[in-house]
């Protein structure tokens, strides 16, 4: 879509239309600034126009793929978690419980928005919005998960006499809860203010974005800032923590020699430090896609190829993969899953009662 076309529209009526890819918006708390009313009429249609335009369902395959392998590896392993009364009381299975549990809401929910936008479904603003910020809470609560997972790793090696005093399970469960919070306070601010701004929170989206929910807003920039600011913390203090955690294990554990060869350790190293990359490069794509594009470097089309590249394949890689990683890695996680399967089998084949 030419946008230069659209800003030598002098009303409503004589702006393009893009058949029955409309976006329906209530404008009346700008009506008072007509040229901000035609800014974000134009960005609107703009994206409409990218998401009709482009060749975007083809992204939804891998996307279909990785929600798939979720589902079918993440409830497995998390019953075999909670079904084994000695993992259930052991922290670290305790944070991997709650990753994957992230992962799997991430997964639904992600999968969920991108079969209505490719279906053409609309939905009320307010409800895009609530399933964008459930959306965002999971995927920063996994992150701050994942990056608790590495502490208790160094924690558990540099204290191992001191290990189950520091983190015992009670503390776990409060750590977790703290994880919790800390992950809704940034995008529950962006949600309050979003809902707090608007006059009519059920006009309807015929597509479901986050980059759009942000143009739609009156506090546009100001929530962008906001949006930049607590992502760059965010990941700054995860890369410290992960990155000092990482540093430390090999100073301790350097003249022990689990580092030589194929050992168990050098393995298990890098198979976590490939999926930290998955958890946090998509991030750093999307925000500085984002800003590149409201300097008007790059297109809406290019845009929307980043947002959804990012969103539908390397955010959803490692929400697929894992499940099987860990169940893979934790020797005792494989155990019991092997025993939940030869019970089912045994009651398959003597049947009670």
């Amino acid at each position: 879509m030419n946008l230069s076309k659209c800003e030598r529209c002098d009303s409503y009526n004589e702006m393009p239309v893009l058949g029955e890819k409309i976006v329906t918006v209530q404008f009346s708390a700008n009506a008072s600034h007509p040229e901000d009313f035609h800014l974000q009429h134009n960005i609107i249609q703009a994206w409409v126009s990218a998401m009709g335009n482009s060749k975007t369902n083809i992204l939804m395959f891998p996307l279909v793929v990785c929600f798939f392998a979720s589902l079918l590896g993440t409830p497995l392993v998390l019953l075999a978690i909670f079904s084994n009364n000695n993992l259930r009381q052991e922290t670290r299975y305790l944070l991997l419980a709650n990753t994957l549990i992230n992962d799997l809401i991430y997964s639904i929910l992600n999968t969920f928005i991108d079969i209505l936008n490719a279906a053409g479904v609309g939905m009320p603003k307010v409800i895009c919005e609530t399933l964008l910020y459930v959306l965002t809470v999971a995927y920063c609560n996994g992150i701050l998960t994942v990056t608790a997972m590495v502490v208790d790793t160094y924690v558990a090696i540099g204290w191992p006499l001191r290990y189950i005093s520091l983190l015992p399970h009670t503390r776990t469960l409060k750590i977790i809860i703290c994880i919790w919070i800390i992950s809704a306070f940034a995008p529950s601010v962006i949600y309050i203010i979003t809902l707090g701004t608007q006059q009519n929170p059920f006009s309807t989206l015929s597509i479901c974005i986050l980059p759009l929910i942000f143009v739609l807003s009156i506090l546009h920039r100001p929530l962008l800032k906001i949006y930049y600011s607590f992502t760059v913390i965010y990941f700054i203090i995860c890369l410290i923590l992960i990155s000092s955690c990482y540093v430390m294990l090999y100073c301790k554990t350097k003249t022990s020699g689990i580092w030589e060869g194929k050992s168990r350790a050098r393995q298990t190293y890098v198979i976590h430090s490939v999926l930290l990359v998955f958890y946090f490069f998509p991030l750093l794509v999307l925000v500085a896609g984002t800003a590149l594009q409201e300097l008007h470097l790059i297109s809406y089309l290019t845009g929307l190829w980043i947002t959804l590249s990012m969103a539908n394949m390397l955010m959803m890689l490692p929400k697929a993969v894992s499940p099987y990683v860990y169940a893979l890695r934790y020797r005792e996680v494989t155990k019991t899953i092997r025993s939940l399967s030869m019970l089912r089998h045994i009651r398959r084949v003597h049947p009670t009662g």
